[in-house]
Parts: structure tokens; sequence; C-alpha cells
């Protein structure tokens, strides 16, 4: 009986333990299967680390890239601006330099208006007929019927005494009392009697001044000039290099006409042309100036 106790016993000891052996194994296996997977945490948490690292690097060398390329845009955008800048203050600069020589010019002429109104000369006439005073009677001391193939025969004409071939020249006519004119610039073969024009046909660049009205003499019909200030003294610029002649209202300095002479190959001469009295209404003489500009 008490054999039989203990066989029980242990049989039932060994299935104990049989038990607690697989227990134990199921365990451990359940041990390794958690270092597994603790390891394969692990490298999962290495390579999501490496990987970080690696989408860190490749932003930081973009924003590097993109630094670089804005610095190389700023620098050109720069670059462009500073030109910009260089080549206006350049225009600036040069205009402010013409605006200047403009200022001087102005204060000059300025200046040579108000010697010209300083003025307490008589203004010389470009040409006058000495006379002999004898009792009742004026006598010229030169012959009227001497002929004279540079004098004009036919109309009340005469030229200046100095010719010009090359360069600018600029002279005053004073009109003032006139109700009849003509000035400006002959060339020197003009004719000297009765002429079928008197225009620029025939060498004549001229305005003139008849019934109230200015005309440019132009061909083949005279070109009306319009003035709304009546000019008492007309100033003419000859360029000769230019082959152009202007006319200007003197006292105001407008611009009246200008002529394109084309190319002339005489000399060229002032030319003026009182007009007849009209009944003693336009007595008053031509007078000439040299304004030194």
């Amino acid at each position: 009986m008490k054999d039989t106790n203990n066989n029980i016993n242990n049989s039932l000891l060994c299935a104990q333990k049989e038990k607690l052996i697989q227990a134990i194994k199921k365990i451990k296996h359940e041990i390794d299967d958690c270092y597994e997977a603790e390891r394969d945490a692990f490298v999962d948490a290495l390579e999501v680390e490496n990987r970080f690292e690696e989408i860190e690097r490749e932003i930081q060398a973009e924003f590097q890239n993109l630094h670089r390329f804005l610095y190389e845009e700023e620098e050109t955008d720069l670059e462009r601006l500073r030109k910009e800048r260089d080549r206006r203050v350049k225009i600036l600069k040069e205009r402010e330099k013409k605006i200047a020589m403009q200022s001087r010019d102005l204060e000059k002429a300025i200046e040579t208006l108000n010697c010209k109104l300083r003025e307490d000369d008589s203004p010389k006439l470009l040409k006058r007929t000495s006379v002999i005073f004898e009792e009742d009677k004026v006598l010229p001391d030169e012959n009227p019927d001497e002929k004279n193939p540079k004098c004009f025969h036919f109309y009340y004409c005469l030229m200046g005494s100095e010719a010009f071939t090359h360069g600018r020249h600029y002279w005053e006519v004073e009109v003032k009392g006139k109700t009849a004119w003509r000035v400006g610039v002959a060339r020197a073969d003009i004719p000297r009697g009765e002429m079928d024009s008197s225009s620029t046909l025939n060498g004549l660049w001229t305005l003139s001044l008849r019934h109230g009205s200015i005309t440019a003499c132009t061909h083949p019909k005279p070109t009306k000039v319009v003035s709304h200030t009546p000019p008492i003294r007309i100033g003419i610029f000859l360029d000769c290099d230019k082959e152009e002649v202007s006319f200007y209202n003197a006292v105001t300095m407008n611009p009246l006409f200008s002529f394109d002479m084309g190319s002339v190959l005489e000399p060229l001469y002032p030319f003026f042309n009182p007009c007849d009295t009209d009944q003693g209404k336009n007595c008053a003489p031509l007078s000439i100036f040299h304004p030194s500009l």
C-alpha cells in the first residue's frame, strides 16, 4: 500500500515537473520573441532615425541651394539696380549741366538786352548820303545820274557793305513808326533793275510789311507771317554754313519765319528797303543795330 502511494506521488510529481518544463519552455520562447521584437524595434528605430537624419540633410542642402540661388538673384538684381541708378544719375547730371549752360546763356542774353535798353547813343544807319546845305536848297554831293551797277535803279533798296560767305551773323533792324518795309538777305547777283519776282527766285530772302500785314517773300507766292505783337525791331540771324536765315521779333525773341536757302554760291548781303514815304506816313528811317551776343 505504501509503495503504491509512493508510485502515485512520483507519477504526479513527474507530471507536474513536465508541465513546469513545458511552461518554462513556453516562457523562454516568449522571452526570445520579446527579445527579437525588441531587436527589430531597435533596428527600426535606427532606420527611422537614420532616415530622418538623411531627410534633414537633404532639406538643409535644398535650403542651402535655395539660399545660394536667392543670394545670386539678389546680387544680380542689386547690380542691375546699381547700373540703372548710375545711368539715371548720369542723365540727371548731364541735364543739370545743360540747364546750367542754358541758365548762363540766358543770363548773358538778359545782360545783352539790358545793355541794349541802356543804349543812349542814336542807332547808326547802314548808309547815309552826305549833303551840302546852301541857301534855300539841298544838294547831294553825289551825282544822281552817275551809273552804278551796284545801285538799284527801280526800287528803294540798298544792300549792306559787308559780304557774308561763311559763319553765323546777326543784326537787328528797327522798323518802329513805319507802315511799310522790307528787310532780309540778298544774293550778290540779284538784278538791280525792275524784277519779275522779288522773292527767293531772284536771290532774296526777306520779310515785308505792307497794308498792316507781314509776309515772307516766298516763291511762287508770299507766305503770311502771324505775329501776335507787331514787331518794332526785326532780328535777322544768318547761318551761312547751314544755309538758313531766320527772322525774330527782337524785343520778345519770338521766331517769325525761317528760310532754307539751299545751295548759295554767291556772297550774301544784308538787304533793306524802307519803301516809299506813302504821302508822309512812312517817313521813319530803318535803323540798324549790331548787338554782340
